[in-house]
């Protein structure tokens, strides 16, 4: 079992990662090109891991769970092509679930 000093540096580490994903992210956005799909998910799992073990999202973080939210909400009213394939992938419905508890947790404040 790891130590707990050894955990927080994991955990720690899994911040930084999540935090270099976000500039990753709105990079692309800056650019007018989509993120990967790779990198999303990446993004995705970090800000879980890191809500599972109760850890405060970075600010950079936390502002693209809430863009990708407020995406997912107007994808939720009008869905694509695109996103119907995703789906029968798996990837958006789960996503889907995990953003729309952090828009009911943000709705709250």
């Amino acid at each position: 079992m790891a130590s707990a000093g050894t955990q927080s540096e994991k955990i720690g580490e899994v911040s930084r990662l999540a935090t270099l994903a976000a500039e990753r992210i709105l990079e692309a956005q800056t650019t007018e090109r989509p993120p990967s799909r790779e990198l999303f998910i990446a993004f995705v799992s970090a800000a879980r891991l890191l809500e599972e073990h109760e850890v405060q999202w970075p600010p950079l973080v936390e502002q693209v769970l809430f863009e990708a939210g407020k995406r997912f909400s107007r994808a939720d009213a009008e869905p694509s092509a695109a996103e119907r394939e995703n789906e029968a992938a798996g990837v958006v419905a789960g996503l889907t679930r995990f953003l729309s508890g952090f828009r009911r947790r943000s709705d709250a404040r």
